[in-house]
């Protein structure tokens, strides 16, 4: 997870540098969008973030399933502890005894 973090900051720092470049080294390309013309540092940094916030909601919504996921299966477990800790107090299991042996 740590490696995972350092390569968004990696990709963000890159990302944002290279939109920085084209706003400095080439301000006059622009993207015609409909709310007018954007420069295209900034629709390249728009991009990124859409990107990142769109990942973000996947991994939102993957975390969440698995919560539930996990709180069924500890759900699960427990009816199922129960049921075994009912059948041992229904059951008091006997040693068995073998006739041709002394008892100790």
């Amino acid at each position: 997870m740590n490696l995972l973090h350092w390569l968004l900051l990696l990709t963000s720092l890159l990302v944002g540098g290279f939109a920085l470049y084209l706003h400095l080294a080439l301000p006059f390309l622009d993207l015609p969008t409909p709310f007018g013309p954007w420069p295209l540092s900034l629709a390249l940094l728009a991009a990124y973030a859409l990107g990142l916030l769109l990942s973000g909601l996947y991994a939102l919504a993957f975390s969440l399933k698995a919560y539930g996921e996990k709180r069924g299966l500890l759900r699960e477990i427990r009816r199922l502890q129960e049921e075994v800790n009912a059948l041992k107090r229904a059951r008091i299991e006997e040693i068995p005894r073998i006739p041709d042996r002394d008892e100790a």
